[in-house]
């Protein structure tokens, strides 16, 4: 149960609100301590006089509810004098700024009222009733001795079945009856028998030329085990005496520590595990690897095989096998699909294997490579990207000798280490760019060029991210945070969709937000030519950059930055807030305490690994959140109805007499046809244009019209640049339409004698359709057959006008029924789009 608020409702009175608007005063107590309190409209000023509920009272108070309140001075039950009406009270859950009681996972009464239970039930596990009683095998002698941890439960079993049954589970620990101290004791698989060991090659089975068992250390998640392994020695094709042991160990299921005699051998299973639990837990793996020997043996950990460093290296490179793989590269990526001239991604880095946020428009990915879009609908192909430092992802100095390195190097979101190395020793912090023209004291523009943390050999990183909070690009800060490494990493991330550049037809200017960009775009320009001289494509895109102070960081600049640099006085920017590079930061930081111990060229693979990770879930999530939660919302609406569906039958039948949803498109064309073969079949007629297609015509200009129109009546009340523009481009496009309507417009009206076309205001041009015409007591045509050709000017104009608005109606309808459902299951989420099922439990599969 949430905690309990308390809730008065006061009279209704002319508040601030709004003048002569009746409000009312609610009070919120949450605790003893703490009370909220909100002025509301009363909306409802002739309901019915009964008393609202808690969740009604904001919308549907009446004032004849409000008579029977205590006085607006009354703020609180404490307050109310002795003998007054008492106020309304009731109890509704606790808003979200409030504590929250943690539900019961588990009821803790019933659990401890079964304590001896579980105590009894645990205790037994320990022993086994079929203990030295003959095996289920039959032979003479055998008993039954050996169990297993593992095995959910597993048959006590004699010592030779046992292997039988392990021969592909070889990671089991096998518990072995100690006759002599009377309790069992875990060993691993090649201790239950004399010469026991792991065969390779046959399927579980040693091969018939196998050379006598190797000791090998075998790594699990259940523990590392010290065991025996045999490799299969068959004759191959090429005249050698098995496969290479390496290659035998990953056809088993087992990645070797080493390629030359491997000694060690990690499950695939157990580094799929790490790598999930280091991306999510960020734990290190010194403690994962003592875990492992803990898991071996409790008692004398120290024991067992250390394998920490070896560790380390595998996890590593297995990792980056696993993007190799899932990106695409193993199959080719970076070549041209068979029959194609260009490959699948054209302007992706050969050998890129980041992610990119598929929400963000991306020219000839996700949209057309042109397309044209209004100015004041840019928003929808902007790409909005932000930057910011991180001072906790920093780098120890080391002794480092230089051998390890980078397998992602310049591959992921960190650039080329030789490149960043050469851009290091080119860059200076100048003075000009340590000012703030607003005066205000931002420590990151102060502070450029000075080391914020000592024994630190990196600072810490920048990143660039897009508005959706998906990592772009990584570059290390030196000392302090830098512009020209905030100019780096803007080019890095805008490399990965520019490489090839794209040409001026389809390039795609962003939109930045940094929370020093008063600062950093003065000299913005001359940084880029400066420290990327050959990049053209990278200083045009710059020069045509729009730019903006993230809306809680401009806050702490001045009146004058404030004005010019916030982002809600931009147009098309009011939903970029600029902020989305501060989020990452929470899923990146509690790595930092593991990466600034590491190797450079370790703790680059690390990141890139784990944002990665961070990446990828973002990007399934964008995917899925928004279909599946619509079709649990739809689910949810139809529930009752599934069970009579589900009795209908499933086989798909095609019925020609049944309904059909015909569109403007089919019935225009329908008609137009119709009329062409009327015409073909009248001597003589004289060829013409078809009335549907001109009436069709005409319509689509009283729509241009209205919008026109619509368009001036906002820029008169907000006058600004991109509407007027906007106005200006619809009205050459309406001048044309207009003077192709009119051209067709003289083959109906023979004798119509037509004005001059007002080319400066052509939204007030009358359209003469068949309808405008009889509205104004004018007749529709003027020949010898007139009234036939009213008759069909009227109903072909009715026809299509029909069909549009069915189309629309249609259209609402399914819209209105997808959005009601959504928005009845999201009542019973936290995260929109997402409903829960009863118990209160998300779709597993959305995140």
């Amino acid at each position: 149960m949430k905690p309990a608020r308390k809730v008065h409702a006061k009279a209704p009175s002319t508040g601030r609100l709004a003048t002569s608007v009746p409000t009312y005063r609610v009070t919120f107590h949450t605790d003893a301590a703490a009370a909220k309190s909100e002025e509301r409209y009363v909306v409802n000023m002739t309901g019915p006089s009964t008393r609202p509920g808690i969740f009604d009272t904001p919308l549907d108070i009446c004032p004849d509810f409000c008579a029977d309140l205590p006085s607006p001075d009354a703020t609180a039950a404490a307050e109310e004098a002795a003998g007054a009406i008492p106020a309304y009270e009731a109890t509704a859950p606790c808003d979200e700024e409030t504590a929250k009681i943690r539900k019961n996972v588990a009821h803790m009464n019933e659990l401890k009222a079964e304590e001896a239970v579980f105590l009894q039930i645990l205790l037994s596990l320990h022993y086994n009733s079929l203990l030295l009683t003959p095996c289920s095998c039959g032979i003479e002698k055998r008993v039954r001795k050996v169990g297993c941890t593992n095995c959910l439960q597993a048959e006590l079993l004699c010592p030779q079945c046992w292997l039988n049954k392990h021969q592909t589970m070889p990671t089991h620990w096998a518990l072995i009856w100690n006759a002599r101290e009377q309790f069992f004791e875990k060993h691993d698989f090649c201790q239950v028998m004399k010469n026991a060991t792991i065969g390779l090659g046959h399927h579980g089975q040693r091969c018939p030329e196998a050379d006598p068992g190797r000791t090998f250390t075998l790594v699990e998640s259940n523990g590392i085990h010290a065991t025996a392994i045999s490799f299969c020695r068959c004759k191959t094709a090429d005249g050698q005496y098995g496969e290479p042991e390496f290659q035998q160990l990953l056809r088993a299921g087992i990645f070797p520590g080493s390629v030359r005699e491997p000694k060690t051998g990690y499950t695939l299973g157990l580094l799929d595990y790490y790598r999930e639990e280091r991306n999510q837990g960020k734990g290190s793996a010194y403690n994962f690897v003592h875990v492992l020997q803990r898991m071996a043996d409790l008692f004398f950990a120290g024991a067992v095989p250390d394998r920490y460093i070896n560790f380390l290296a595998i996890t590593r490179f297995h990792q980056n096998l696993d993007i190799i793989m899932r990106r695409g590269h193993a199959h080719g990526l970076d070549v041209p699909l068979p029959g194609e001239a260009k490959r699948p991604y054209p302007n992706r880095p050969i050998e890129f294997h980041g992610v990119l946020c598929a929400a963000c428009p991306e020219r000839g990915v996700n949209m057309p490579l042109v397309v044209n879009v209004p100015k004041y609908l840019r928003h929808l192909v902007s790409l909005n990207l932000t930057l910011d430092g991180n001072f906790k992802a920093n780098l120890f100095f080391k002794r480092d000798d230089g051998s390890d390195i980078a397998l992602t190097d310049g591959k992921m979101y960190f650039p080329s280490q030789t490149e960043f190395e050469e851009i290091a020793k080119a860059y200076v912090v100048s003075e000009e760019d340590k000012e703030v023209p607003c005066k205000a004291h931002i420590g990151s523009i102060r502070h450029q060029g000075q080391v914020k943390y000592g024994n630190t050999a990196l600072s810490g990183i920048i990143a660039s991210a897009c508005d959706h909070a998906i990592a772009g690009s990584f570059v290390d800060m030196l000392k302090g945070e830098a512009f020209a490494l905030g100019t780096y990493a803007q080019r890095e991330h805008l490399k990965h969709t520019n490489s090839p550049p794209h040409g001026p037809a389809t390039a795609m200017p962003p939109v930045f937000s940094y929370d020093s960009w008063c600062s950093f775009t003065v000299n913005l320009l001359k940084r880029a030519g400066t420290l990327f001289p050959t990049d053209i494509w990278l200083q045009t895109l710059l020069s045509q950059a729009e730019g903006q102070i993230p809306a809680d960081h401009i806050n702490g600049h001045g009146i004058d930055c404030q004005a010019i640099w916030q982002a809600v006085y931009f147009a098309c920017r009011a939903h970029f807030h600029g902020e989305t590079a501060e989020v990452i930061w929470a899923f990146l930081n509690p790595l930092g305490s593991s990466t600034r111990q590491m190797t450079g060229a370790a703790r680059h693979d690390i990141i890139n690994y784990v944002m990665d990770a961070w990446n990828t879930s973002k990007v399934l999530r964008q995917a899925l959140r928004a279909p599946y939660g619509c079709c649990g919302g739809l689910s949810k609406q139809h529930a009752t109805e599934v069970g009579v569906w589900s009795q209908l039958s499933r086989t798909t039948t095609m019925s020609a007499d049944g309904p059909q949803m015909l569109t403007i498109k089919n019935v225009l064309a329908s008609m137009v046809a119709e009329e062409r073969e009327k015409m073909t079949r009248e001597d003589g007629h004289e060829a013409r244009s078809p009335v549907a297609a001109w009436i069709h015509e005409g319509m689509s200009v009283e729509r241009q019209q209205v919008l026109v129109i619509a368009l001036l009546a906002s820029h008169r009340e907000h006058p600004l640049q991109d509407t007027w523009t906007t106005i200006t481009t619809l009205r050459n496009s309406l001048n044309l339409d207009l003077k192709k309507f009119r051209e067709g417009q003289r083959e109906i009206y023979l004798r119509l004698k037509l004005s001059a076309l007002d080319v400066d205001e052509p939204e007030l041009t009358a359209i003469q359709l068949p309808s405008y015409r009889m509205k104004h007591g004018q007749r529709l045509a003027t020949g010898v057959d007139a009234t036939d050709q009213d008759s069909h000017l009227r109903e072909a104009e009715i026809k299509l006008r029909c069909t549009e608005a069915s189309n629309g109606i249609l259209a609402v309808r399914a819209a209105s029924l997808a959005l009601s459902a959504v928005r009845k299951a999201q009542d019973l989420s936290y995260m929109p789009g997402v409903p829960k099922d009863a118990g209160g439990r998300r779709d597993p599969l959305i995140k």
